[in-house]
């Protein structure tokens, strides 16, 4: 869950976001790096990877934009659910085909014992992804001032 520490710079960069139409490939870094992680680790310690991989994010980012996300905030044990879980999809840029994905989600439902599974639970019960998150916010406070 978000820390109210940084509820501010959130509701910032949603403004900024909102400044740039939706756009998340206009906006600075740090800022979409603070929407993205933010949303991707909501929907999946809501419903797990499965959730995360039923959204259709606005534009369709590729799953890296996450996955670069993750990282430069520090979670690379999430990062690395996320890289290992996309590349499991058996067609290319699945960020780009819902119906496809959801098709690939029903069989790994009936699969318990896929690897599919234990990936999404260690990133949805990675509780260090929002101290990771705050303390990114906290290191680059200039990038969340409003101007």
């Amino acid at each position: 869950m978000l820390d109210p520490s940084i509820a501010s710079a959130y509701d910032h960069a949603v403004l900024r976001l909102d400044m740039v139409g939706g756009h998340l490939d206009r906006l600075e870094q740090p800022l979409r790096t603070l929407l993205v992680v933010e949303s991707a680790q909501g929907i999946i310690e809501s419903g797990g990877l499965a959730y995360f991989y039923e959204a259709d994010f606005p534009n369709n980012p590729p799953y890296e934009t996450f996955v670069e996300a993750y990282r430069l905030i520090g979670a690379s044990e999430a990062a690395s659910c996320i890289e290992a879980s996309a590349a499991l999809f058996p067609f290319a840029e699945p960020h780009l085909f819902a119906p496809l994905r959801e098709l690939w989600l029903e069989k790994m439902a009936a699969d318990p014992g896929h690897v599919f599974h234990s990936l999404s639970a260690r990133i949805g019960n990675d509780d260090s992804v929002w101290q990771r998150l705050t303390e990114y916010v906290h290191r680059n406070p200039s990038a969340f001032a409003p101007a």
